[in-house]
């Protein structure tokens, strides 16, 4: 019989053991599944909140997918953006203004940021943040927001101009509008701003709700400067006048720059740090399109009345008729004298009167100063920069004191520029024949609706006295007017600058204007009595004398000295009333102010008395 071999048991510890072991294998592959699971459920955590620009929870995101989660973010974002304004701060008290419609926000970049928290966490973390047996709390800023397209251009519009406004070349830079030089000292600091970080500035400071963001300039160390920096410094391409896309008028750009081998030369003749003035040159742009577009607007208009002389009106036309049609590009000067030519005989124009010592003479091309007072007075009222302008030698008459113009071959000019970044059109006409009219016109596009008044102060007048001039061969008991009298004037005149609503841009010192008082000179018989004096007692003698035949010695004429009276003119006060020339009242005369020119302008040298063109 063969024995049986005992079998052995399985110790109950070893089981609880394995099973233990079973569990606890299984447990932990289910958390691990858990926190696979959370890694890819695309929503986030819990503890992720939404917080605004003081670190307040506004909302609670946790455990919402993305779409939702963008949603809520967007919802608060657009609430707080609307309201939003933000001032920059430059210069001196200088401020501009951009607002939060600007920008667009921008919830996926705060949503992001919970998403980005959540994968940057260990995968065995995940599952206890989800069951909250730990807390990694997330705050997700509103303060995600971003220019549109549009906002970032009229963002980067703002912060050119106040860069440009900031912008300090890196030497002594003095040049204003009008001028014909720069004036530059070289080695002094100059100051920039970057307007690329400027505009990520203002993007971030929007976005975070600020309310004032300073301005502050970058240093811009002092270097040698020399003719061709120079050049790059002060170089602006002419760009001419067009429409943009939405049928709007382009202002033309004036090319400016200066001859880089001339400006060296200049530089290297100065003393370091002294002052250097070099010309500058002045490029009028092109034309694109139809010009007749440029024409639409009437800028100025004045009508002068003539004074009914054939020859003198016949100049006046002749000089019209020269600047009729003429056209001036953006930028361009206007020469009277290089428009009219010779106001002589030999080109066409007939003798006239004009003043040579005081005195109205006769001389070619007399009457040709209405034409160039009328170019003046439109020149002022379309806002034009005035190159060079001298005032008549007596008071016109003819156009409003200090609105006049005077001019002299070939010494004497008056010019003026161009100015607008459109094209200029001037219309010159007579008509009415000798004691007609002159009209001038500019025609040319004002799309902003610029209006330009002026005030003109009489500072001061004087009236004139009557003089009287013995003359001989005056028949006796009769007299003769020499000379006409004008009042003397001096006159300030300013330039006031409107917009289309009526606010004023500037208000700018146009010129002083002295015109010079002018006696009345009568001419008078000796013999005569009267107010310049007793004259004689003689009869008056209208036949001459029969004389007999007798040998008698001649009539000697007496010596007595009162019968020759001093031919020296004996000035009387006058009795008549002073004369003022009229003069159309073209604006009211406002109040008085003081002579002294707050823009400190030296006075307008006034017309020599040859000056031509009374």
């Amino acid at each position: 019989m063969e024995e049986s071999t005992p079998k052995k048991s399985i110790p109950a510890g070893l089981i609880a053991g394995i099973a233990a072991a079973a569990l606890v294998v299984a447990a932990v592959g289910g958390y691990f599944g858990l926190c696979a699971w959370v890694k890819g459920n695309d929503q986030l955590l819990p503890g992720a909140v939404a917080v605004d620009d003081k670190g307040e929870t506004v909302a609670d995101l946790g455990n919402l997918t993305r779409e939702d989660a963008l949603t809520v973010v967007g919802e608060e974002m657009n609430q707080r953006l609307d309201n939003r304004k933000l001032t920059l701060l430059y210069g001196e008290d200088k401020k501009a203004e951009l607002s939060g419609e600007l920008m667009a926000c921008a919830p996926e970049a705060a949503v992001d940021v919970g998403f980005t928290a959540k994968e940057e966490q260990p995968l065995w973390k995940l599952g206890a943040l989800w069951l909250g047996l730990a807390q990694e709390p997330t705050d997700l800023s509103l303060s995600a927001a971003a220019f549109t397209p549009e906002g970032a251009e009229q963002a980067k519009r703002v912060i050119h101009s106040i860069a440009e406004e900031l912008y300090i070349a890196p030497v002594d830079f003095t040049y204003e509008m009008g001028s014909e030089n720069v004036v530059v000292t070289p080695g002094a600091d100059g100051q920039e701003v970057d307007a690329d970080a400027l505009l990520d500035e203002v993007e971030q400071a929007l976005a975070e709700g600020k309310t004032e963001l300073r301005v502050e300039p970058q240093v811009i160390s002092g270097a040698e400067l020399s003719g061709e920096s120079l050049s790059k410094l002060i170089h602006v391409e002419p760009k001419a006048a067009g429409v943009d896309e939405n049928g709007k008028l382009t202002p033309a750009v004036i090319g400016l720059s200066v001859n880089a081998e001339e400006a060296q030369a200049k530089l290297d003749e100065a003393a370091p740090g002294e002052p250097v003035t070099i010309p500058l040159e002045f490029t009028p742009p092109g034309t694109s399109g139809d010009e007749s577009m440029y024409y639409k607007d009437l800028l100025a208009s004045v009508t002068t009345n003539m004074d009914g002389v054939a020859n003198r009106s016949f100049n006046v036309n002749r000089a019209a008729e020269f600047c009729n049609g003429k056209v001036l590009q953006p930028g361009e000067v206007f020469s009277y004298l290089g428009t009219i030519g010779d106001p002589s005989s030999r080109n066409g124009y007939k003798p006239s009167t004009g003043y040579q010592n005081g005195e109205t003479v006769a001389m070619d091309g007399g009457g040709v100063c209405q034409v160039s007072s009328s170019l003046y007075y439109c020149a002022v009222y379309a806002n034009l920069e005035i190159v060079w302008r001298a005032c008549h030698a007596f008071a016109t008459g003819y156009i409003p004191n200090g609105l006049d113009a005077t001019v002299y071959y070939p010494s004497l000019d008056f010019r003026f520029r161009n100015s607008t970044g459109f094209p200029i059109k001037i219309v010159a006409y007579t008509e009415g024949g000798a004691a007609g009219k002159l009209t001038v016109q500019f025609y040319g596009s004002n799309p902003d609706g610029i209006k330009v008044e002026t005030q003109r102060y009489t500072q001061s007048s004087t009236g004139w006295t009557t003089v009287y001039e013995a003359d001989e061969s005056l028949p006796r008991g009769t007299t003769k007017v020499k000379t006409t009298p004008y009042t003397g004037y001096v006159v300030d005149v300013y330039r006031c600058v409107y917009d289309a609503n009526g606010n004023l841009l500037s208000r700018t010192f146009e010129n002083h204007s002295t015109y010079a008082k002018r006696d009345k000179v009568i001419q008078y018989n000796p013999l005569d009595s009267g107010p310049w004096g007793a004259g004689t007692d003689e009869p008056v003698v209208t036949d001459p004398p029969v004389v007999p035949s007798l040998d008698l010695p001649p009539v000697q004429p007496s010596q007595d000295p009162w019968v020759q009276p001093s031919q020296d003119p004996v000035v009387v006060p006058s009795q008549d009333p002073v004369v003022v020339p009229s003069e159309p009242v073209y604006i009211p005369t406002p109040e008085p102010v003081p002579t002294t020119d707050p823009y400190n302008r030296p006075p307008d040298t006034s017309a020599p008395s040859w000056i031509t063109g009374e």
